[in-house]
Parts: structure tokens; sequence; C-alpha cells
């Protein structure tokens, strides 16, 4: 799966999961989601569950403090690099 189709489903699941507005014109693939207020300590969990079961992918520690893992578009490149690794 490449880094877009990755970004295209995790989007997907965390508008739907954390009720993004369809107009929010703060919300994209680049933007913080745990400054922006979109994702929060629970919703952490949550995202790596879903990031597991749908992309067979474990998320190391190290990584989950990495500015990387802040955004879509971050969280699709670790995605893609884990599971190729």
């Amino acid at each position: 799966m490449t880094e877009p189709e990755v970004a295209a489903r995790t989007e997907e699941w965390v508008r739907r999961e954390f009720s993004v507005n369809p107009s929010d014109p703060r919300f994209a693939r680049d933007v913080d989601l745990f400054e922006g207020g979109y994702v929060d300590s629970v919703g952490l969990a949550e995202l790596l569950a879903f990031l597991e079961e749908e992309f067979s992918v474990a998320i190391p520690d190290e990584v989950l403090v990495s500015d990387e893992f802040t955004t879509i578009e971050g969280i699709a490149r670790i995605v893609c690099r884990l599971g190729d690794a």
C-alpha cells in the first residue's frame, strides 16, 4: 500500500471516529492531530489499535514520541516504513 493510500484511509478513520466536521478549514493531513485537539490520549490508544488492525503494524514507543507521528502524512510514512521492515 502506498503512502497516499494509507493517508487516505487514516484520514477517513480519524474524521469518522473523532467526528471531524467535513467543512473544518483547519483539518488537513499535515495538521498536528494532538495540538489541533483532534486526538487526545484516549484517542491515541484507539488510533494505535486502528493502525495495527488495518495495516498490520505495531508502532514502537520511540516512534510515538516523534514529531513525525503527529500528522496523518507522518503516520502514513511511518506505517509504510514499518510495513516494509
